[in-house]
């Protein structure tokens, strides 16, 4: 029997509403692109970086100004209300664009290289950042148009075109997307493509480097892709985020934020909190506060639903599993019987026997597990496949910095959760099955920018070690050996073995 929800991006997930469907690229169409943008690239890298920078700007603006329509595809694409898209993917667009330029000014700057007058006389080097070419950028739907941001500015910054490829769930905000870019950047500088994994492949096979946000499994088969092409790949993967709450907690401000962080997005992030280890003297007060919270949140309204059957499924059997294996129920735990929502769901006594406590969630679900001390909490946290974020909530913030620095993630955080994500000039980035692809900041650039080095002789002599292979030459590699480990006295001889090295090398090369 077939429902709304059969074919990808082609229903509302909170109303079962249908959405008229988008069609996939044909593979001449994906040529197409990748070629048009091709083309497109070595004038675009031409440009002057303020050139480009302002144009960035300028779709930041636009964003900005047409954000009513873009939260309202979003808000039917996802679920959500178009108040908590807004919220989520467009408010803060504009200052993160100006600290994207920041970390491209950094990461792209020329950086002199020191060169000694007496064994390299006359010669000036350097190593700069030249644009890989035509960049890739293959995104998730839990965030449609906010996961663009992360790598469409930095590989457009530093003189990269770019292809765009929405998930099948939610192609309408990538094509939205894309009509901003058409009215601001030169003809093809962007261009999109649209369809599932096979399109996604396609794509790898044409461009210079790839940038993919999504499930491990296919992030494993991306890098590989990639890898067999010999171009970068940028994966950012699952997540199992925990959090550990110490008993010195504040614990009005701690329920709030790990509230917040495990249901924002209906728990739809690959950052958010999934597991909770709370230490067992304010477990009680812990769990029934978080409960409350949970219990009085509303879908829609404050968290939507799940965007695609598949991932409701998995929340349920999730679920199901906790609670056949010990777990108790404080919250929710049962669709809301209104499109794919799911109520917010609170689990306590849970264990890491139950896979909500050791597989990607990925659902509006915060399964606490009760421990004695902090270093019980930090052994269960790091005995996990994924390695994103993780966070530590306590008073005592000197003794957060040093617990969470032994959390093997790649942000960690005290009193706070996945904030950083919001900072361009931060590194997102994680270890273990989330990758070790970096998402943002100056540091993300090895993706987007390969290194060259320039070097410009104007001596007018020959360089010493040049032919002829003489006694004169062993001399030379001497004085120079007795340089590098610090003898100075050796210094006029090497002046002299130079002077007598260039006459022998000139005499060689003028012979009759």
């Amino acid at each position: 029997m077939s429902t709304p929800y059969d074919r990808p991006g082609t229903y509302n997930p909170g109303t079962g509403e249908p959405l008229p469907p988008v069609a996939p690229s044909e593979p001449s169409e994906i040529s197409a692109a990748i070629g048009q943008a091709r083309a497109a690239q070595p004038a675009w890298a031409a440009r002057p970086a303020g050139d480009r920078y302002d144009l960035c700007r300028k779709l930041a603006r636009r964003i900005m100004e047409n954000r009513k329509q873009v939260c309202e595809i979003m808000a039917a694409e996802t679920g959500r209300t178009a108040t908590e898209a807004f919220m989520s993917e467009v408010v803060y667009l504009m200052t993160a664009v100006d600290s994207a330029v920041r970390a491209c000014e950094a990461a792209t700057a020329t950086v002199p290289v020191p060169l000694s007058f007496i064994e390299y006389p006359g010669k000036k080097a350097c190593v700069e950042a030249v644009p890989r070419g035509v960049v890739g950028i293959i995104a998730p739907w839990n965030y449609p148009l906010s996961n663009f941001y992360k790598p469409l500015f930095p590989a457009l910054l530093s003189g990269n075109t770019v292809v765009l490829k929405p998930s099948e769930f939610t192609p309408r905000t990538g094509q939205w997307l894309y009509e901003q870019c058409v009215a601001v950047f030169p003809t093809n500088v962007v261009k999109i493509i649209q369809g599932a994994g096979d399109v996604g492949q396609k794509l790898i096979q044409g461009v210079d480097a790839i940038v993919f946000t999504g499930s491990v499994p296919t992030g494993r088969k991306v890098a590989l892709q990639a890898a067999e092409r010999l171009i970068p790949s940028s994966v950012e993967l699952g997540g199992k985020d925990a959090a550990i709450v110490l008993a010195d907690c504040d614990l009005t401000r701690t329920v709030a934020g790990v509230g917040y962080w495990g249901f924002h997005n209906a728990g739809q992030n690959c950052a958010g909190i999934e597991r909770v280890y709370v230490e067992a003297p304010i477990a009680d007060a812990f769990v029934a506060q978080l409960g409350k919270l949970a219990a009085a949140l509303r879908v829609p309204e404050d968290l939507g639903p799940l965007q695609n059957p598949r991932q409701l499924q998995i929340v349920e059997e999730h679920v199901a599993d906790a609670l056949a294996k010990g777990a108790r129920l404080v919250a929710g735990g049962k669709p809301t019987g209104q499109g794919l929502g799911y109520a917010a769901t609170v689990l306590d006594q849970c264990t890491a026997e139950m896979r909500i406590m050791r597989e990607e969630t990925f659902g509006p679900v915060l399964a606490v597990q009760r421990v004695p001390d902090a270093e019980q909490a930090l052994a269960l946290a790091n005995d996990c496949a994924y390695g994103l974020g993780g966070s530590v909530w306590t008073k005592n913030t000197a003794r957060g910095e040093q617990l969470v620095r032994r959390m093997e993630v790649g942000v960690a955080m005290v009193n706070n959760h996945a904030v950083s994500g919001t900072l361009p000039e931060s590194a997102w980035t994680g270890m273990k099955d989330t990758g070790t692809g970096i998402a943002q900041s100056q540091f993300a650039y090895a993706t987007f920018v390969r290194r060259r080095t320039v070097l410009v002789d104007t001596n007018k002599d020959p360089d010493a070690w040049w032919f002829p292979a003489n006694a004169d030459l062993a001399a030379f590699a001497e004085a120079a050996a007795q340089k590098s480990l610090g003898s100075f006295i050796v210094l006029p001889k090497l002046v002299g073995l130079i002077s007598k090295r260039v006459k022998a090398i000139k005499a060689l090369a003028t012979q009759k």
